[in-house]
């Protein structure tokens, strides 16, 4: 059985994979974790963990861990077996839902907590056990609710299929006589 011939990642692609990494740390996520999606996403064939081993010059185990949350996310799937018997992976086409799931477990949930901390302060100012702004505290009380609110319209998007209105955004694009 062949092996795989190396994959040398050209300078464009480390700098994309790169950058992603970087953003995807900035929104509370390791910045491996959008290194590997990016490998993974802009691959022409499914990669297993060898792959990114190699391509990332990182550890079997730090892409173990890597892959095992990405997975928990579903941000990556499980695309079969290579010929080497090692299990490869893909990156979910489903971005949008991919997104809203992101955000359903970790923002969500946090707004919930925060919601039902500012709902029981705002009960325990009411029986006057706590000394602050009753103003304030209805402010932050609304402030939470209406982010809950706008959370879950965000998340009632989770099935429209964008890639439709995309089209639009490269048409415009290209017909534009301005380049920036």
């Amino acid at each position: 059985m062949a092996d795989k011939p190396v994959v040398k990642v050209q300078p464009e692609l480390d700098d994309v994979v790169s950058q992603i990494g970087e953003f995807i740390e900035y929104w509370g996520f390791k910045n491996v974790h959008g290194r590997i999606w990016a490998h993974v996403f802009l691959s022409n064939e499914p990669l297993d963990a060898g792959d990114l081993i190699e391509r990332l010059q990182i550890s079997k185990a730090l892409v173990s861990m890597s892959i095992s949350d990405l997975m928990e996310y579903d941000v990556i799937q499980v695309a079969g077996k290579s010929a080497r018997g090692t299990v490869t992976y893909i990156a979910n086409p489903h971005v949008t839902s991919v997104v809203t799931g992101v955000l359903r477990m970790r923002e969500r949930r946090l707004l919930s907590r925060i919601s039902a901390a500012t709902k029981l302060l705002k009960d325990h100012k009411a029986k006057g056990e706590i000394e602050l702004s009753d103003d304030r505290v209805h402010t932050l009380h609304d402030m939470v609710r209406t982010a809950e609110m706008c959370m879950d319209t965000i998340l009632s998007l989770g099935d429209v299929d964008f890639s439709y209105w995309a089209r639009f955004d490269e048409e415009a694009e290209e017909s534009s006589p301005v380049k920036i």
